[in-house]
């Protein structure tokens, strides 16, 4: 039965997008990540080089500039030359602290903002207090993003994948499911305090997020948080994050600890339903003489998931039409499979051509016996 499931080709696996927007992170060094700040990150690095960076560490706003190649704001080009076939000594990112023993990471990021050799690096700042006028005055010294601690590191190094030596004028940036995929990149997102959008170029979905918050989002003709949940569970391939003011009104909002405390289990769930579970491509219908045996030990709920099997939608359609949450849907539907509920249509499709292969039953056609037999003479 499982062959049958399996019998059409399973989707392509989600490659990595090629173009000057795609990371090469697999075996591959990404560059550096330079960290400022007084006491080290040990997590934040860990993370970081899990994800193919080299992490760098100083101490403070002289030594970050001394680094850079830069003095009191003035280019250094002499400062570290990269020999041939070296990296190059610009890192891909900087982190700092906004709180630094010889200054504070405003204004250092104001420094790198003023110097050319500079100006396009890309900055997260984080602080260990969180303060009214930080937000405001990250944005004024052009900071890509302000955290503030408790920074989860698996956050950080998200952000260091999507922005890393890519920071541009208009705050856009190409990724794809594949390489960082949509639940990752909404719990990094909210750890911060930009607003932007992420827009989906394969599948019809969208999401809107403002200061740590997602506001609104669309998937399929659905709008609100049903919509998003579904957009976490189903969007997949390239998708576009752009930066920027977000005000029109939204249809709900979710913060991390939300996102991360009753969202994030039930995806997880599906996740390894959908890798080791059903094929959401698989067509599925009811046996009902089995259903008929069954039927008492199931839950009275369970009717909302069997009428959806008609042999014609896909187990991907049914989770996209049924109204519980998709975990527990797929749940049900992979519980009904195991009991022989839901068999897969390709059975009865060929039980039926076998059938009709037959021909009409013989109903008229008399049957010579022995004794019947007309007398050869």
């Amino acid at each position: 039965m499982v062959a049958y499931l399996h019998s059409a080709p399973p989707p392509e696996s989600p490659t990595r997008p090629e173009g000057r927007d795609a990371l090469a992170l697999q075996g591959e060094v990404a560059g550096s990540v330079l960290l400022v700040g007084e006491t080290p990150r040990p997590a934040v690095a860990e993370a970081l080089v899990r994800e193919g960076f080299e992490s760098v560490h100083v101490s403070g706003a002289l030594a970050a500039l001394a680094r850079l190649g830069l003095e009191a704001g003035v280019s250094r080009p002499d400062a570290e030359p990269a020999l041939p076939g070296s990296r190059p000594a610009l890192p891909r990112l900087v982190i700092i602290d906004a709180d630094l023993p010889d200054g504070d990471g405003f204004s250092l990021c104001g420094a790198l903002r003023a110097d050319p050799k500079t100006a396009h690096l890309p900055v997260l700042l984080v602080a260990r207090h969180p303060e009214e006028f930080h937000r405001d005055l990250a944005a004024g010294v052009g900071a890509d993003e302000y955290l503030v601690e408790p920074v989860d590191a698996r956050d950080v190094a998200v952000l260091a994948r999507l922005k890393a030596g890519r920071r541009g004028e208009e705050d856009v940036y190409d990724a794809h499911t594949g390489t960082l995929p949509l639940v990752e990149l909404v719990r990094a997102l909210l750890s911060g305090v930009r607003s932007g959008r992420v827009v989906l170029s394969e599948d019809t979905g969208a999401f809107v997020f403002r200061h740590g918050q997602v506001v609104d989002a669309t998937f399929h003709g659905e709008r609100g948080s049903l919509a998003f949940r579904r957009l976490l569970c189903f969007g997949s391939g390239e998708y576009t994050v752009t930066f920027g003011p977000e005000l029109h009104r939204g249809t709900f909002t979710m913060d991390r600890p939300f996102l991360c405390d009753q969202m994030v289990p039930g995806l997880e769930r599906f996740e390894q339903l959908r890798v080791k579970g059903l094929p959401l491509a698989a067509r599925l219908t009811v046996d009902f003489n089995r259903l008929a045996r069954e039927l008492p030990s199931l839950p009275e709920d369970v009717e909302q998931v069997v009428r959806l099997f008609d042999g014609r939608r896909t187990v991907r359609a049914m989770l996209l039409e049924c109204r519980f949450p998709e975990a527990l849907a797929y749940e049900a539907a992979t519980r009904l499979f195991m009991l022989g509920v839901l068999v897969p249509a390709i059975l009865v499709e060929e039980r039926e051509r076998a059938r009709e292969s037959e021909g009409p039953p013989r109903l008229f056609e008399p049957v010579l016996t022995p004794e019947a037999e007309p007398d050869a003479s």
